[in-house]
């Protein structure tokens, strides 16, 4: 619901504040005096593209704030786009300079545009000439039927979805196993080859870094013999009276000892040094088995120096580290063993596709079955309204007709329209004229609009206990255009009992519309400048005079005023 609407700089609006009712909203003033702007401030918040062009002469920029008092939809996308809600309500603007980009912020956060359409999506529903234009497609006129459905429709019309999805990969599966056959096979082969060379190196994990190791080892035994014998030699040497590194440890671990025993603060000392000497001894054994161990071996140094290179030349035509040849082998295999048996595939994808193709066919007709029985109410449902909005004689028939799968079903739906009883019945895109068409299209809102209502209520009861409260928003603009006299309090009356529900929000130019609303705002316009008033219970009813005589007040149209926001209390109180 919209709490609030603070507009600055736009159009003919410089400054302006908004609080709004709950309940029915009615804005009214004369062609040119802004009320397109006011509307405008909304569709901005919602979302829509700005245009700078609308700046008012003389600023910098436009900006329009507004608070909305959010559903559990929108209050997830607030929270998403890591905006705040608080106390149930969410903050928007758009800043719409001359010169310079746009911004939109939600809840606090500057966020793109689209955010605020997806924000505004669950909340607020405009509906204007637009709008009566879009009912003359078939994508229109089939989504309005669909969201007429009930709960059984609503489920033939997911599972008809998901099962189009389904039969959509099914069919991209098949074509491109079938088209990209030829490149399968030139891969398999490829990774054949790769097998091959793999089944005869064998390596593992790891393997590289041992081979390297042992290379450097083979290829230096002359320096290592030498360096490793001057290093046993300078530990140990019993063939020379030289002092080792043993002897001169041994000479100072029995100092140490014995200074230990006059003062004991050096027996960790003299610990530490006796283990050093522990230390040499396990050093010189080692050494001297590795020097026996140490010998010369082309032949392994050959074979090594082979295998390396081997891994380095596979793991650079494979595009990995040679130190992954073990996991690269077994990916190899598991690639070419998935492109195997390509005929057996290719068959297992077909039947995968008639299956999918089958299982479309069969929720289409469940679709097509609900949408029939959905057509047939809907359009009980809008020749009722049409009856009082002065239409008695004209009758609107949905009709639904079968034709191929698509991606929203197997049925074309149309709206047909037979003006009164003599005339044929001819598609609505084409026979309606714009008066119907308004009222056809407030019959059909009104009608979407109770049927909306009842599933809400039931699903926020059920479902979402603390979405109760949470009211939605409805913006006509100008939907009672072309109508008036008894078909114009009937429009009233409708948009007062669609507003026991919603917030409604309405510009109009019919004093008949204008009594039903719970408040009403006027817009005026002086010196290229809109002003907008709240107006009180008798400024209303001068305004409505007003609405009923043209800009002069006259007792008559005062008396007409009085008649027609009695008769609103009295609908109001009825319905």
């Amino acid at each position: 619901m919209l709490e609030s609407l603070r507009i600055e700089n736009l159009g003919t609006i410089s400054s302006v504040a908004l609080e709004f009712s709950p309940g029915f909203t009615v804005i009214t003033g004369e062609t040119g005096a802004g009320k397109t702007m006011l509307l405008t401030s909304l569709d901005w918040l919602l979302g829509a593209k700005v245009e700078p062009a609308l700046v008012s002469h003389g600023a910098q920029k436009a900006v329009v704030e507004g608070s909305f008092q959010v559903d559990n939809a929108a209050g997830a996308v607030v929270e998403e786009a890591g905006g705040v809600v608080e106390d149930g309500v969410a903050e928007v603007s758009r800043v719409v300079p001359l010169a310079s980009r746009s911004k939109a912020h939600l809840g606090g956060r500057t966020v793109p545009a689209a955010i605020l359409g997806e924000f505004g999506s669950s909340l607020v529903s405009v509906h204007g000439q637009a709008a009566q234009g879009r009912l003359r497609t078939e994508r229109a006129q089939r989504d309005a039927l669909d969201a007429y459905g009930d709960e059984p429709h609503r489920r033939a019309l997911e599972r008809y979805l998901r099962d189009w999805e389904a039969l959509s990969l099914a069919q991209k599966a098949f074509t491109q196993w079938e088209v990209n056959a030829e490149k399968r096979e030139q891969r398999r082969e490829v990774l054949e080859r790769f097998c091959e060379e793999f089944d005869t190196l064998r390596p593992e994990d790891g393997e590289f870094t041992e081979l390297s190791a042992s290379v450097a080892k083979l290829s230096n035994v002359e320096s290592l013999r030498e360096n490793v014998a001057a290093a046993l030699g300078a530990i140990e040497n019993e063939a020379d009276s030289t002092p080792t590194a043993i002897d001169l440890v041994a000479v100072a671990t029995r100092a140490l000892q014995r200074a230990a025993e006059e003062d004991s603060s050096l027996q960790e000392v003299a610990q530490s040094v006796s283990g050093v000497g522990y230390a040499l001894d396990d050093a010189a054994r080692e050494l001297g088995v590795y020097l026996q161990d140490l010998n010369a071996d082309p032949e392994a140094l050959q074979e090594a120096l082979s295998r390396r290179a081997a891994f380095t030349d596979l793991s650079l035509r494979l595009g990995v580290e040679p130190e992954n040849l073990g996991t690269a082998w077994q990916d190899t295999v598991t690639e070419m063993q998935g492109l195997q048996g390509g005929t057996e595939h290719l068959e297992q994808l077909r039947l995968a596709k008639e299956a999918a193709a089958e299982a479309v066919n069969q929720s289409a007709a469940k679709l097509h079955e609900a949408r029939e029985k959905t057509a047939r109410a809907l359009s009980k449902a809008i020749n009722a309204e049409l009856v009082g909005l002065d239409m008695k004689d004209t009758q609107v028939n949905v009709e639904v007709r079968q034709k191929e799968p698509g991606a929203h079903g197997a049925d074309r739906v149309e709206f047909m329209l037979r003006p009164h009883p003599k005339a044929p019945v001819l598609a609505l895109s084409s026979a309606a004229s714009g008066g119907e068409l308004s009222r056809i299209m407030l019959a059909l809102e009104v009608t979407l609009a109770d049927r909306s209502s009842r599933l809400s209520q039931t699903n926020q009861t059920i479902q979402n206990p603390q979405n109760v409260g949470t009211r939605g928003t409805f913006v006509f603009d100008e939907v009672d255009a072309g109508i008036g006299g008894q078909a114009g309090i009937e429009v009233g009356r409708r948009l007062a009992r669609l507003a026991q529900e919603y917030q409604v929000i309405v510009v109009t130019h019919l004093a008949q519309v204008a009594a039903f609303g719970d408040s009403q705002v006027q817009i005026t316009k002086s010196g290229g400048e809109s002003r907008i008033t709240v107006l009180n219970q008798e400024s209303r009813r001068e305004e409505l005079a007003r609405m009923i005589s043209g800009t002069k007040l006259t007792k008559t149209a005062l008396a007409h005023a009085d008649e027609l926001i009695e008769l609103a209390r009295v609908g109001q109180s009825e319905s």
